[in-house]
């Protein structure tokens, strides 16, 4: 199997590296983080410039037209410097989706505005790793127009110019068809609830009460939005796991570096037999779980080998981080769990990254399914 970059793959993860690691520090990320969007648009603006924010979108709608590989490429580099830019979010996430947009040229003039900088889009789905429950959030679709009710519980970086929201349509429960939204955020009867997850990220909760939007704003009817929101859980849980493997690689080089610099009895605790088992066994982890997750890029995205290397990749890379989080922590000390020193925010960002689109037990149960099936 061959895991190698092509040129044009080494070329944008070259340039985001290069971009992050001249804008990224410690004290930076806490300043953006600080921001009421969590980010500084500044930086999204210069991403925009570069071309990066065009990468997943199609070619039709004048992207790039970059695959989830491209996409993971440039999410562990956001991993690894701990960028707050929610490229996953806020592009990669959505852009999955504009395919099936039933208006082509509503999707091509929406796409073009994100790619520009220019609006911002997040997404507000409903979805657990196995089935969909749209209790919380229905749409009520009158003569030329529709009402959405309900809530959503968890809307990652939630201040942006555009919604994204699935809602079910019908009487019955076993009646109930899914569609898409598209919903500016300030439409009347919309409240956002804001808070910060563990990792000083912007999160919230959304509550639809009455709102009224003309029937243009479903985007995608019936099947064709199950698929969008499938294939949208399906790059949301991708790069997950890319960026936590970004974050992964970066604790273990931090641990590293401090076992070689830290000296006590006049020698580098590196060459304890002890640390250097500890720090092989870390190795290990890691390259197990970088070999997993490349192993993504391998088959067609809707292949039954896929869904289950999908799984596999959430459990390895959960297992890894068990591993390296908890011995980068311990070999360190104290200072290892100190806002001062960067571990803490790896380990942090790491963590809240294990439940994002389906936790370790979630895929660990699909996985047993999917064997027995």
């Amino acid at each position: 199997m061959n895991f190698e970059l092509t040129e044009e793959q080494t070329l944008y993860r070259d340039t985001v590296s290069g971009f992050l690691s001249a804008r990224y520090s410690l004290q930076n990320r806490i300043h953006y983080l600080g921001y009421e969007r969590g980010y500084d648009r500044s930086n999204w603006a210069d991403l925009a410039e570069l071309g990066v924010l065009a990468l997943p979108f199609s070619t039709s709608f004048g992207g790039l037209g970059g695959s989830a590989k491209e996409v993971a490429i440039v999410q562990e580099e956001i991993g690894y410097s701990l960028a707050v830019e929610p490229f996953a979010d806020n592009i990669a996430i959505p852009a999955a989706a504009f395919d099936f947009f039933e208006d082509p040229d509503l999707a091509k003039s929406v796409a073009e505005s994100i790619i520009s900088g220019n609006r911002t889009i997040t997404v507000a789905l409903t979805k657990d790793a196995e089935s969909f429950d749209n209790r919380q959030c229905r749409a009520k679709i009158n003569m030329g127009g529709v009402v959405l009710t309900g809530s959503k519980s968890f809307v990652a970086y939630p201040s942006t110019d555009l919604l994204l929201v699935n809602a079910a349509t019908g009487g019955a429960p076993d009646q109930e068809t899914n569609i898409l939204l598209l919903v500016s955020a300030d439409t009347p009867g919309i409240a956002i609830n804001h808070y910060r997850l563990i990792d000083g990220t912007p999160a919230g909760s959304i509550e639809f009460e009455n709102v009224e939007l003309p029937e243009s704003a479903i985007v995608v009817h019936a099947d064709n939005a199950d698929r969008a929101i499938e294939d949208m859980y399906r790059i949301g849980a991708h790069a997950a796991v890319a960026e936590c493997l970004g974050s992964l690689r970066r604790m273990f080089e931090l641990t590293t570096e401090y076992m070689n610099n830290r000296v006590q009895f006049g020698k580098p605790l590196s060459t304890k037999q002890v640390v250097r088992h500890r720090l092989a066994e870390m190795q290990m982890h890691y390259e197990l779980a970088q070999s997993v997750v490349a192993g993504l890029g391998l088959y067609q995205a809707e292949s039954p080998q896929a869904i289950r290397q999908l799984s596999a990749a959430k459990v390895t890379i959960a297992q890894a981080f068990e591993f390296i989080g908890k011995q980068s922590i311990q070999l360190h000390g104290g200072i290892g769990l100190t806002d001062e020193y960067e571990l803490s925010h790896y380990y942090k960002r790491a963590l809240v990254l294990q439940d994002s689109y389906g936790g370790k037990r979630e895929h660990s149960l699909k996985l047993a399914r999917l064997e027995a099936a």
